[in-house]
């Protein structure tokens, strides 16, 4: 790994403020390397020991510069774990929204991050949703920092270690199993009955998908299968359960696939969620007419379900606990 720019040693925490959750136990500093660009970049502007300037922002930290896999330069920002969730949480969660959906973001972003540590690689996270959204100092909030500052060093724990989270922006009235969208069973991600995120702006979408983007989405397996008659969903037993399965059957084959699968092919933006409440063949055979509710892959924490739990009085811990049931608070 090539090193450039300001030296690593010696960088500040982030500042900490007294008060918010009561976890027993010391805070552990932690650096984060944010891949900030990749391929060609203008060169960063250090503003001082701990700043520096790149594309028209402000960060905090440090910045150096890696050899990529695929061969490309890469432009690293490395910054202590609490500033860096300065700059995720506007990005992530609203700064009007209220003080406990706030802090239940802020241990939720902690602990994501944390799980995404990779000593041994050039790079921890991404800038960008793929992760979490960071644009650094321009996108802080004095809201966002009052989240962070309050619940310094909490985080989402099972078992005695640091617990695997996800959020999404709205789950559509039940959150999704991490098996069933993941592959991979997780005992604290599974399907929870939320009422709370129902009629919220992201919570019912519908769209029509023209037969054209389908094909190209999912080429060579609905080819395999024909004309295309008739498109379903299968798997749910009851008005709460997500559907697994979306069977396309088609005059020659017939095949399906996960909720996750098909929005993966066809695109987050036009299928906004993996919440599918109805799935069916437009008369004509020119689209496939998608229901939905929720926006996001839906496992974990729902955001508009917590800013709906928190307008009612209920605290960061619990609107943790609801959405990570089995788990706990600690300190990483």
């Amino acid at each position: 790994m090539a090193l450039s720019g300001v030296a690593l040693v010696g960088l500040p925490r982030a500042a900490r403020a007294t008060g918010g959750i009561d976890v027993a136990g010391a805070a552990t500093p932690h650096l984060m390397r944010v891949l900030l660009a990749s391929g060609s970049f203008a060169a960063p502007q250090p503003l001082d020991a701990w700043h520096f300037a790149w594309d028209g922002r402000t960060y905090r930290g440090t910045f150096f510069t890696v050899r990529l896999d695929d061969g490309r330069d890469g432009l690293v920002n490395a910054v202590p774990l609490d500033a860096y969730l300065y700059g995720v949480m506007s990005k992530e969660m609203s700064p009007s929204w209220p003080a406990a959906a706030q802090q239940a973001q802020a241990i939720v972003s902690r602990t994501y991050a944390l799980g995404r540590l990779r000593p041994a690689k050039a790079y921890d996270v991404v800038a960008s949703e793929s992760d979490q959204q960071y644009s650094g100092i321009e996108s802080e909030s004095i809201a966002g920092r009052a989240a962070i500052d309050a619940t310094a060093g909490v985080v989402v724990t099972f078992a005695g270690a640091p617990a695997r989270v996800a959020y999404s922006s709205c789950c559509g009235g039940k959150t999704a199993d991490a098996a069933d969208v993941w592959k991979t069973p997780v005992p604290y991600l599974v399907g929870v009955v939320d009422p709370h995120c129902v009629g919220t702006p992201n919570y019912a979408w519908r769209v029509e998908v023209p037969l054209a983007l389908v094909r190209s989405a999912l080429g060579a397996q609905l080819a395999a299968a024909g004309a295309l008659r008739s498109v379903a969903l299968a798997g749910a037993n009851g008005p709460d359960d997500r559907p697994r399965l979306v069977d396309f059957v088609g005059d020659a084959a017939t095949f399906a696939l996960t909720p996750a699968a098909l929005r993966a092919a066809v695109g987050a933006t036009v299928v906004r969620s993996t919440f599918l409440r109805d799935a069916a063949l437009m008369p004509g055979n020119d689209a496939v007419a998608l229901a939905g509710t929720g926006r996001g892959h839906g496992v974990g924490m729902c955001q508009w379900g917590a800013r709906v739990m928190a307008d009612a009085g209920t605290t960061a811990a619990a609107i943790v606990a609801f959405y990570f049931p089995g788990t706990s608070l600690g300190r990483a």
